[in-house]
């Protein structure tokens, strides 16, 4: 029984090597592919954990210890609900994360024994979701979920050979017009939602991260975002302008244990953030009659009027966080600099053009 090592490995002909410092762990080596593998009781099954040199030879071991060492009880016993329960539990999620993986799986409500879920039960479960968009995410989402799964209480994922149809790149940006008819519906709409839509058209920040708010990241006509609620894991500081400013409601909503925490509440519970964008948005762009725009198209709508107003590209990406354009790699480590006046007089040229859109 050979001693594994990264050169041994490496070098091995075909076949089956089995390891001497992990009993019933080894790999399987092909013509064109060499397979991680451990035997586990009572039958010495082979169950597939990875592939080398994906699967290095430190991580594979530790994988097998964790496959051999799960209780087979709680393979054939644990639910699909106890199951997501313990994978959301995980303090590796941010807030932000944890939610929208929480209200992704909500599609999968199967209620047996996780080892009983199949891939064609994925597969019905994925058709039967609306949306190019929504379904693709909810792939992602489940299997993430199934891949934290193996090996811990399945031998392999149902999710294996799934892909995610292909989805456009949008490009949309509404017009005057529609940005003119979607303020005066948001206006209506009032608190939470409309006051949300009329932020991100004045400030060009995602929804989750106007959505999810709390009275302590703002100051001095700025959102301080922590790194816990942005898309990207990074601190963020973003422009709020007079009209902006004046949209904020009052922190006066008092709930047990003092104010609410965030400036954009549950309906049904003043503790969580607001998050029924998918309802209030099609009852928005019914009240405005537009229609074939998403919430996140607002942002890119911002953006394209900064660029037509004259505002240089690095100010405007700085203020919408935008990790992958000027102000990254190399330029983002070495350039501290915060362009906070910048951004603020970008944001209030955008509400002077905006008032002549809206209409005052």
């Amino acid at each position: 029984m050979p001693n594994l090592t990264e050169l041994a490995i490496r070098n091995f002909k075909p076949g089956l090597y089995m390891d001497d410092r992990t009993p019933a762990f080894g790999i399987r080596v092909g013509k064109n592919r060499k397979t991680w593998i451990v035997l586990r009781e009572p039958n010495r099954t082979k169950v597939t954990i990875g592939h080398y040199p994906a699967l290095g030879l430190s991580d594979a071991r530790k994988k097998a210890m964790a496959t051999l060492s799960a209780p087979p009880q709680q393979q054939s016993q644990l639910t699909f609900p106890q199951a997501v329960e313990m994978f959301l539990a995980q303090p590796r999620w941010r807030e932000s994360s944890k939610r929208v993986l929480t209200s992704s799986l909500r599609h999968f409500d199967w209620k047996r024994q996780l080892n009983k879920i199949t891939h064609e039960d994925v597969a019905s479960a994925l058709e039967a979701i609306s949306g190019v968009s929504a379904r693709a995410h909810a792939l992602k989402d489940i299997r993430t979920f199934f891949n934290w799964c193996v090996p811990r209480y399945l031998p392999s994922s149902p999710c294996i050979g799934m892909k995610m149809d292909t989805q456009p790149s949008r490009d949309r940006v509404l017009s005057d017009d529609e940005l003119k008819r979607v303020w005066k519906a948001a206006e209506t709409a009032g608190y939470p939602f409309g006051t949300i839509v009329r932020l991100l058209i004045l400030t060009g920040q995602r929804k989750s991260e106007i959505g999810n708010l709390r009275w302590e990241h703002l100051s001095d006509g700025f959102g301080n975002l922590p790194g816990a609620i942005t898309k990207n894991g990074r601190e963020h500081s973003f422009a709020i302008g007079p009209w902006a400013s004046a949209l904020i409601p009052a922190k006066n909503d008092r709930v047990t244990g003092g104010v609410r925490p965030f400036v954009f509440s549950a309906s049904n519970d003043k503790l969580k953030p607001y998050n029924g964008y998918t309802f209030h948005l099609k009852q928005l762009q019914k009240a405005s009659q537009t229609s074939g725009w998403t919430l996140h198209d607002l942002r890119r709508t911002f953006v394209t009027n900064l660029a037509a107003l004259g505002v240089p590209v690095h100010v405007a990406e700085k203020q919408i966080n935008h990790a992958s354009g000027t102000l990254s790699g190399v330029a983002a480590i070495y350039n501290r600099y915060s362009y906070h006046e910048e951004m603020a007089e970008a944001v209030a040229l955008w509400e002077g053009q905006l008032q002549k859109v809206v209409g005052g």
